[in-house]
């Protein structure tokens, strides 16, 4: 079989054992009146929010190719939607790779450079997300002092006890957390101020590979040190990294925001622990839409507050929904407004994982027609 298939199947399994964990406890009659009795006017100010995400994700990709091409925000916000569209929709993440290739079409910036800002953009989301999970960890309200739990009647001893012990062990992990963040931070930076002495250290590693693996790993690490030279400009990384918090921060607000719609009374920082989990969630391999790992993250992480099982599970299908379909659709949107069919977005995907676009030049020789 090959890769692509491996991987297929196991995002397939993935998804397919969440969601059974996910569905297999839900008690129907109750998850019916739990959607009914919900408060659905919060969804317009979350809804708002999960699509304002992408506006500020467009501002960052911004400052990030600022050393490059000076790019609208409006244009990054059409390719960031339509990316984050197919990565909803299709598997492979292929909108990883279909961001920087429409990057390419419409403003010629070669297409190993603009995925290399790609590659940053996750780094400083990486980064964003442990100083966002560092103080949504020291936040944390400890178990006897909490006052979140919306109905006595409605939560289980079981329930009650997780929390109890779970929230103690995770601020635990706070310096944990904070030493890799700090750790991770001198790096990059390192490797911005010696790049050829850890091409150098990358060199010996790379010695016993074939020659032809050996260029594309060099390859992309001239690319990787090219895009993260924005960290020359001190204010503007301090910016792109102050983006990163607020993108965190937004999610976090947003699953407070909905909460209400169950009545959940969640603190906010519990809130934001429920967005540190989805973020490690969704990395997983998984079906495209992130279909059951998404639902048992957010199911699993309530519990810690003590949320019932039947709200919790509500609560998870609503968020999903409000994650997915409206940006889903302003993807689509951009794409009509792009006129970019569809289908060859399909095709892209299909190329990308047959392993036909090649890094750097290889893209930029022939690229596949949209």
């Amino acid at each position: 079989m090959s890769k692509k298939n491996i991987l297929f199947i196991v995002s397939i399994i993935v998804s397919l054992g969440c969601s059974w964990l996910f569905i297999r406890s839900i008690e129907w009659a109750s998850l019916k009146n739990a959607l009914i009795e919900a408060n659905y006017w919060f969804i317009i100010p979350a809804t708002i929010l999960a699509l304002l995400l992408y506006v500020v994700r467009a501002f960052r990709w911004q400052g990030l190719l600022s050393h490059i091409k000076p790019i609208s925000p409006w244009s990054l916000l059409s390719i960031t939607s339509i990316g984050f569209m197919a990565n909803n929709i299709l598997p492979a993440r292929v909108g990883e790779v279909l961001r920087p290739f429409l990057l390419y079409k419409k403003e010629n910036i070669k297409f190993s450079t603009s995925f290399a800002t790609v590659v940053v953009e996750r780094i400083f989301d990486m980064l964003g997300l442990i100083l966002f999970a560092v103080a949504t960890l020291f936040l944390l309200p400890n178990p006897d002092t909490s006052h979140h739990i919306p109905s006595f009647e409605l939560i289980t001893t079981d329930v009650v006890k997780t929390g109890g012990s779970i929230i103690p062990s995770l601020k635990k992990w706070t310096e944990v957390f904070a030493a890799f963040g700090s750790m991770t931070i001198i790096l990059l930076f390192l490797i911005v101020a010696k790049p050829l002495f850890f091409k150098n250290i990358l060199t010996t590693w790379c010695s016993f590979l074939p020659h032809k693996l050996k260029d594309k790993i060099f390859n992309l690490y001239d690319s990787f040190v090219f895009g993260l030279k924005i960290l020359e400009n001190k204010s503007k990384t301090i910016w792109i990294l102050i983006l990163s918090l607020i993108v965190w921060l937004m999610g976090g607000i947003e699953i407070y925001i909905l909460g209400f719609a169950f009545d959940l009374q969640l603190p906010f920082a519990g809130a934001c622990l429920v967005a540190v989990c989805l973020a490690l969630a969704v990395a997983l391999p998984q079906a495209p839409g992130y279909i059951g790992v998404f639902h048992i993250a957010v199911l699993k992480s309530l519990h810690i507050f003590g949320i019932e099982t039947t709200l919790a599970q509500s609560y998870a299908i609503i968020l999903w929904a409000i994650s997915i379909f409206p940006a889903t659709t302003m993807g689509f949107f951009f794409l009509w407004k792009e006129g970019i069919a569809f289908r060859e977005v399909v095709k892209l995907e299909e190329e990308i994982s047959e392993g036909k676009l090649e890094e750097a030049e290889g893209v930029s020789k022939t690229p596949p027609q949209l």
